[in-house]
């Protein structure tokens, strides 16, 4: 899908005015938990057959299991914080903004490999000798490296955005 760098600082002024106007609820902090729902229980799964693989380490298995607490509340902040942005516009506002389908569509294909990610380092975790750790690893680097990926994939129209952005701050501001 191209878009221009103008139509980008164009279309982020409208979508700059429509959150800075909107009459949307505040979601619940349980609301977008969704998201991070069918990770949580993939994880949880592989997490819960890893004593039952070929080698077993109590210790390391309890130690990754409090840490995966962490990461999941992390991760869980993260998309909860894209929601409550998305939460912002109106329903019509995905069809209408191509800037948004962009976002939407590059966020779906980062999430889906996250999925694959987690799959993948749960079926290493129960039929490798490598088991927990496997998983706790896996899963950890697959996420700060799509998270940085996806952060570099779209830096590429965020300059844009932040000058339509500003030009809707500053339009605001006239009134």
């Amino acid at each position: 899908m191209k878009i221009t760098y103008n139509q980008i600082k164009d279309e982020i002024k409208e979508v700059s005015l429509l959150i800075g106007g909107s009459e949307q609820f505040v979601p619940g902090i349980l609301e977008n938990f969704k998201f991070v729902l069918l990770p949580l229980v993939l994880y949880s799964i592989f997490f819960s057959l890893c004593p039952f693989g070929e080698v077993f380490d109590l210790n390391l298995w309890c130690a990754l299991g409090v840490m995966s607490i962490f990461f999941w509340y992390f991760a869980a902040r993260f998309f909860y914080g894209f929601g409550v942005i998305f939460s912002m516009l109106p329903k019509g506002a995905f069809e209408k903004y191509q800037v948004i389908k962009i976002v939407t569509d590059k966020a779906r294909i980062y999430y889906i490999v996250w999925i694959v990610a987690i799959v993948i380092a749960g079926l290493l975790s129960v039929f490798t000798i490598f088991n927990v750790l496997s998983l706790a690893v896996i899963t950890l680097l697959s996420t700060i490296m799509l998270g940085i990926a996806f952060n570099l994939d779209i830096s590429r129209y965020q300059i844009s955005g932040l000058f339509g952005a500003l030009a809707a701050a500053k339009e605001k501001w006239n009134q």
